[in-house]
């Protein structure tokens, strides 16, 4: 019984750290426990839908949300969500997705603020969030 006992525990704590690794660091792949957070912090929410097959997905990711100044400018002010829009149809089709990368903002209620379709420059993609209200 014991040797059950602690095979259990080990698949859930090895699950645990499996899930852990898939996530990016800093952002959540759960689109409602991100919007949970984001209302509990008073935060907005960045949803990065994208695809592993998608190559501008992959370079916004490295030129602007691997960048310093993005992660500084997002900590305080978003709750940050990568949703692979292959294995999440329901939320791509929920939001509109047409193309990639999309990025939608929500507030803390999961209302839609702003989407942003495309790749930008770092600073063309802070200077849209910058516009938004509750983002400054």
């Amino acid at each position: 019984m014991n040797k059950r006992i602690l095979g259990i525990l080990f698949l859930a704590v090895f699950g645990l750290f499996c899930a852990a690794a898939s996530a990016e660091e800093g952002w959540l792949d759960n689109l409602d426990a991100a919007v949970q957070q984001a209302a509990a912090e008073k935060k907005l929410v960045l949803v990065d839908f994208t695809a592993t097959w998608c190559g501008w997905c992959t370079k916004l990711k490295e030129e602007v949300f691997e960048k310093d100044e993005f992660t500084q400018y997002a900590a305080d002010k978003f709750v940050l969500v990568a949703i692979d829009a292959d294995k999440n149809r329901e939320l791509v089709d929920k939001y509109g997705v047409s193309g990639f990368p999309t990025i939608v903002i929500l507030d803390g209620e999961g209302k839609e603020l702003h989407k942003i379709v495309g790749f930008k420059t770092l600073d063309a993609f802070l200077g849209e969030l910058k516009t938004l209200p509750a983002a400054k």
